[in-house]
């Protein structure tokens, strides 16, 4: 939660609130924030999906993973599905990601999966980078044809 919180982990309501808008998300619009499972373990890695940007008419992919899953591409592999998904099954048209300047992993991440910075700006008072894609961009990188 160091970028999404400001650090501050979730109180358990907060979470049972997360998992049932997530649920509501997906009964409503075919898409939320799904869990990553570790095939090895069988335990919750995080969580990786799209979700509506608030505050905006964007669309937005995003990751959380705790942090001692950082850096072993679990967020690259697991973003490059939910991009698969995102276009190809629930035809979106355009998805953005969000993250603070010096978030420099889910930047690289962002970079990995083809998305292309657009600007900078304020989202909810908080400084960001604004990264997007496009179904078309996302065939010309190779992942799928549309």
């Amino acid at each position: 939660m160091q970028y999404i919180t400001r650090g501050i982990p979730w109180t358990e309501a907060q979470t049972q609130e997360f998992i049932v808008r997530q649920m509501r998300f997906f009964s409503e619009r075919g898409f939320c924030l799904w869990k990553l499972v570790l095939k090895s373990t069988g335990t919750i890695s995080g969580f990786c999906g799209i979700q509506d940007l608030e505050g905006t008419n964007e669309t937005e992919i995003g990751w959380w993973l705790a942090w001692e899953h950082w850096g072993k591409g679990i967020a690259t592999e697991a973003a490059r599905r939910v991009l698969t998904d995102a276009f190809s099954r629930a035809k979106l048209r355009r998805i953005v990601a969000i993250a603070r300047p010096e978030n420099a992993a889910s930047r690289r991440v962002m970079e990995k999966i083809g998305m292309v910075y657009e600007r900078d700006y304020v989202h909810r008072g908080i400084p960001i980078v604004l990264y997007a894609i496009s179904p078309i961009q996302w065939a010309k990188i190779g992942k799928v044809n549309f």
